[in-house]
């Protein structure tokens, strides 16, 4: 039984596959905004973007990250969210497929493998380790409205932020977006977060992630839906459970 528990924990140490800090570095080049670009203070745009992720009771979106660590590994997959804090991961990519973690509304997480150990469920804390994704992200903070209150968080902390004052063709959106940015310093040189923002739900649609100025992880969210009316049965998982 020791043994299965282990293969269970290692098919689980890459549940969560959404963005914010990142380990490694990576050469690859990611779009920047064009000289002269008209830009103002992010931090409004930041709290209008938090309010509107707040907004919805409920919503489920395909995600798709590339980290940069010893190579280039993507992973996608389906989130579902319903206030006031309950989540489901799946898995549905090559990179750990048919992997599913939900937080229930107890606050427990319940998660199993895909494949042939998918009849396992184990419970793990919302903290667990395995419970982070490739980037060091924990799912219990990848929800939407977390996602904005972490760049608020950001700028409290010291950090810098702005945004374009008007849409424009960025990255591999479809349309236009606004493009809102967040760096170390004042001066602006050193860049931390860039994000495409759709400017009429004001929901993020791309995000980047930089280390030292490198590009180290790369996430697409596609297919929104929002206030769909989702049961709280979404959020449960069946299976035989065992404990790590």
């Amino acid at each position: 039984m020791k043994y299965q528990n282990s293969l269970i924990s290692l098919s689980l140490l890459a549940l969560v596959s959404l963005t914010c800090p990142a380990l490694g570095a990576s050469s690859v080049l990611a779009p920047t905004l064009e000289a002269g670009v008209a830009t103002t203070d992010g931090a409004s745009y930041i709290e209008k973007m938090y309010q509107r992720a707040d907004s919805y009771e409920d919503y489920l979106f395909e995600f798709e990250m590339t980290a940069y660590k010893n190579g280039k590994v993507v992973e996608s997959g389906r989130f579902f969210y319903k206030k006031p804090h309950m989540i489901r991961l799946e898995e549905t990519g090559k990179f750990r497929k048919g992997s599913v973690a939900i937080l229930g509304k107890n606050g427990k997480v319940k998660a199993k493998a895909g494949g042939g150990l998918g009849f396992f469920v184990v419970d793990l804390a919302p903290d667990s380790g395995l419970l982070r994704s490739v980037n060091g992200y924990p799912m219990q903070d990848s929800d939407l409205a977390s996602l904005a209150r972490a760049l608020k968080t950001f700028l409290k902390e010291g950090k810098t932020s702005r945004v374009t004052q008007d849409p424009l063709v960025f990255g591999d959106s479809e349309g236009k977006v606004h493009v809102l940015e967040v760096f170390h310093d004042g001066s602006m040189k050193n860049i931390y977060k860039r994000v495409a923002v759709d400017p009429q739900s004001h929901l993020p649609v791309e995000w980047w992630d930089y280390e030292n100025g490198k590009l180290v992880s790369h996430s697409r969210w596609k297919s929104f839906k929002g206030n769909l009316g989702l049961s709280e049965e979404v959020f449960t998982i069946k299976g035989a459970t065992k404990q790590l």
